[in-house]
């Protein structure tokens, strides 16, 4: 079975905007997955960011959703890119220290070496990710929201009957619609 990006995406996308709760609480939930996403506590990731999305009451199945920007396939491209901004701002350098096994077995070098820039780094990129996915989906539930009140007032029609056209569709008024005279068959 091959793994298909567009389908995926669109899966997500629909699953997102189809969320019940308000706009804003949909988008929060979001950036509440994006931002704990961005931390390296993968395995640990959907806990807490549904717990943070229950504490503060914004939709969990967003915040749920958010996390995976860090699934498998991408966790490798998010942590490369958390650990070099982490090791930029900490002034640690960009390849590995020296003794690399030595550092992962010792304690101390293991925080200050590896976890220390990738907690900086994400927790430094949480914020601009976390601002852009509040943004994106509040934009994009909003669109599919109107979308679908928009597609449901055109559907609304009565069947009349007239001698020269015979049973046809005529539509109801829009009630948002200030214009008159809008029924006409259709």
């Amino acid at each position: 079975m091959r793994l298909n990006p567009r389908k995926t995406l669109r899966y997500l996308y629909y699953r997102c905007v189809r969320l019940h709760g308000r706009p804003r609480e949909v988008a929060m939930g979001m950036a509440i997955g994006l931002a704990v996403g961005m931390t390296p506590t993968m395995g640990f990731q959907m806990a807490i960011a549904v717990a943070l999305a229950a504490l503060l009451g914004q939709s969990k199945i967003a915040a749920g959703l958010g996390v995976w920007i860090t699934n498998p396939v991408t966790a490798p491209v998010v942590y490369s890119v958390t650990y070099s901004v982490g090791a930029l701002l900490l002034h640690v350098p960009l390849r590995p220290p020296e003794g690399f096994w030595m550092t992962v077995t010792n304690l101390h070098g293991l925080t200050f070496g590896i976890f220390g820039p990738l907690w900086v780094g994400g927790l430094v990129l949480a914020v601009p990710v976390a601002a852009a996915g509040y943004w994106i989906t509040y934009e994009a539930v909003i669109a599919y929201r109107l979308k679908i009140k928009h597609r449901r007032a055109n559907r609304k029609h009565q069947w009349r009957w007239s001698p020269q056209h015979g049973w046809h569709r005529v539509r109801v008024r829009n009630p948002d619609s200030t214009e008159r005279g809008q029924a006409g068959s259709a």
